[in-house]
C-alpha cells in the first residue's frame, strides 16, 4: 500500500474480494466474498462518498489496456542452474511471478511473488525487460505485459504457497516442460537475456 489511510485499506480489502470471487469455488467462500465486497463498497460510498463506479477500479469499462504481471529470474551461483516454481494447475514449471497488485509497485509486486511462489526474501538486481506475453501467439487469454527482472535470494522465508508444489533448480540446458501458460521460446529468450546482460522489449 502507498498509503496508510482507511480509504486505501478498503480498496485492498475489496481487490481481494474480487479475486476470491474470480477463481474460488467453494459456495460458502463465494458466499464471504460477496459479502465481503458489498460491505467494503457501501462503507466507501456512503461514508466517504467515493464512488468505485466512477473510475471504476475493478471493471474493463475503463480504457482497454494490457494487463501486468511480474516474472523473476534467479540463476545458481555458477549460472548453470535456473529456479522454476512447478504449478499445481497443470504441473508445469515458471519463473515466480503473477499478477501486480494494486497499492504495489512491479518490483515490490515480484518480491511479493518470490516469497509466495518460491519462498524466498530476495532483492532485485535488474530489469531484463518487458514482454508482450501474446506477441504474435494466437489466444483467447487476457492482453498481458510481462516486466521480468532478475534476482538475487536474501534468505529462505519457510514454505511456498498452496498454487505451488515444487521450487527447483534446474540445469538451463535441460528444463522441465513448462506450464502451459508460458511461451517456451519466450522462455529461453528471457533466460538469454539474462544470461548476456540484456535488455529485451516487446
Amino acid at each position: 500500500m502507498i498509503k496508510n489511510d482507511i480509504v486505501d485499506f478498503l480498496i485492498k480489502v475489496e481487490e481481494i474480494s474480487k479475486i476470491g470471487l474470480k477463481y474460488s469455488k467453494d459456495p460458502y467462500a463465494i458466499d464471504n466474498y460477496t459479502q465481503l465486497e458489498k460491505l467494503t463498497c457501501d462503507f466507501i460510498n456512503n461514508k466517504f462518498s467515493i464512488k468505485l463506479n466512477r473510475p471504476n477500479f475493478f471493471s474493463r469499462d475503463i480504457y482497454p489496456t494490457p494487463s501486468v504481471s511480474v516474472r523473476s529470474v534467479i540463476f545458481s551461483k555458477d549460472r548453470k542452474k535456473v529456479l522454476l516454481v512447478q504449478e499445481r494447475a497443470d504441473g508445469g514449471y515458471s519463473f515466480p511471478g503473477g499478477w501486480t497488485e494494486l497499492g504495489l509497485s512491479p518490483s515490490q509486486s515480484a518480491l511479493k511473488e518470490l516469497r509466495e511462489e518460491a519462498g524466498l526474501e530476495c532483492k532485485l538486481v535488474r530489469l531484463v525487460g518487458i514482454l508482450d506475453r501474446y506477441n504474435n501467439i494466437p489466444t483467447t487469454g487476457v492482453p498481458e505485459y510481462i516486466v521480468v527482472f532478475e534476482a538475487e535470494p536474501i534468505k529462505k522465508l519457510g514454505p511456498f504457497c498452496y498454487e505451488i508444489t515444487d521450487v527447483n533448480y534446474f540445469d538451463i540446458d535441460n528444463l522441465p516442460n513448462w506450464s502451459i501458460k508460458n511461451n517456451p521460446e519466450q522462455m529461453k529468450k528471457i533466460i538469454q537475456a539474462c544470461l548476456n546482460g540484456t535488455t529485451i522489449f516487446d
